[in-house]
């Protein structure tokens, strides 16, 4: 028996290793630049946490994790049927910490703000997943395998997918500054330089329905600058919901798959879909992106991703109410404070899905608690 039990300890020992060396390997610098966290057991008490339902995995390793680093005297109710049942709890006195999948809308922030005259305060958490479809991955921009083309700025992309506004909106609030007239809409591929049989052909939009999904909510946001005015010619398709693919019968066609079919039966179209979408059809290809006009051009892979040089990454995000002025709830804070912490991103990198954050973004969300 001591031979095999010295065998299954040093198989024990090798899982061990191997899950935190694949860990620190998603990892876009070194864990232990982030800060470490220590408790010392003074805090007490009840967080509720409302929201996202697909972050009950990462949620309960931050529940346990604070309590086994030192905060053993706190105690977590989650209650997470939606992402977009984060902020609603928040101003109506049930929920603490609100977490939420994508970007709060400004219809959510306007609900807050009604309540209490200033809006919550919003921690970044993790980054999305690079290609997790649960997770909240970024958009990638996806052409047809026969275009020329291989690259973009967000200029452009905006003049593809936008239209002429007067404005967008800055959180719950209207700016003219994203307006832009209609000289810089991008309607042919020879406008972007082509020639040939490409010159005049018209560029076709493909896009997710505008009516509830956060994936053209986050184009509008990252590349209209808070506009919600939309190329004319948008052909849209449903993005199904999650409880559709594992109801009773046939398995119904992922949206992003729709919009990748209609872009490969046509050489003319663009469009925006997660990247394992896009690994599905060999007839459509990925567009590197820069943010400014001259580049630098980022390929959208999973170590753009986790350094979050891809101009379209996704965040995850984490909501308090805390007044202009006041400091944090002390309890919050702390948990706070752990989930941005080396243990805490470390826990992201070993949930296969979110990815942590670079240092430069955790002393940054650090600073909010301040």
């Amino acid at each position: 028996m001591k031979p095999r039990k010295m065998t299954l300890n040093l198989l024990l020992n090798r899982l061990t290793l191997a899950l935190a060396l694949a860990a620190q390997a998603s990892w876009a610098q070194n864990p232990d630049d982030l800060p470490l966290y220590v408790g010392d057991n003074n805090q007490f008490g009840e967080i509720r946490v409302w929201g996202n339902p697909t972050m009950t995995n990462i949620l309960r390793q931050w529940e346990v994790g604070i309590m086994e680093g030192g905060q053993r005297g706190l105690r977590f109710v989650d209650t997470l049927p939606s992402g977009s049942a984060a902020i609603g709890p928040l101003y109506t006195g049930v929920a603490d910490l609100g977490v939420m999948g994508h970007h709060v809308w400004p219809v959510e922030i306007e609900g807050f703000y009604q309540v209490f005259g200033y809006e919550p305060l919003q921690i970044v958490v993790a980054t999305g997943s690079y290609d997790v479809g649960a997770k909240m991955p970024g958009n990638v921009i996806y052409m047809h395998k026969d275009n020329p083309l291989s690259r973009l700025t967000l200029e452009q992309l905006d003049g593809i997918l936008g239209e002429q506004r007067t404005g967008g909106w800055d959180g719950r609030n209207w700016t003219t500054a994203a307006a832009r007239g209609p000289e810089k809409n991008i309607r042919t591929w020879g406008q972007l330089g082509l020639t040939g049989e490409w010159a005049d052909k018209p560029i076709q939009v493909y896009g997710y329905d505008l009516t509830g999904s956060s994936f053209p909510f986050s184009i509008q946001r990252m590349v209209f600058k808070g506009g919600d005015k939309w190329n004319p010619n948008l052909r849209e398709s449903v993005l199904n919901e999650v409880a559709l693919l594992y109801s009773p019968g046939p398995r119904p066609k992922q949206g992003c798959d729709e919009l990748l079919e209609n872009l490969s039966n046509d050489r003319y179209g663009i469009t925006y879909a997660a990247a394992q979408c896009g690994r599905r059809n060999p007839n459509v290809k990925a567009v590197a992106l820069a943010a400014v006009d001259g580049g630098p051009y980022v390929e959208p892979t999973k170590e753009s991703f986790l350094n979050r040089t891809y101009p379209l990454v996704e965040s995850i995000y984490v909501y308090i109410n805390r007044p202009p002025g006041r400091p944090v709830e002390p309890k919050l804070k702390e948990f706070l404070k752990y989930i941005l912490s080396r243990q805490g991103q470390r826990a992201v990198a070993q949930d296969s899905g979110y990815l942590p954050l670079p240092a430069s973004v955790v002393q940054e969300q650090l600073r909010k608690l301040d």
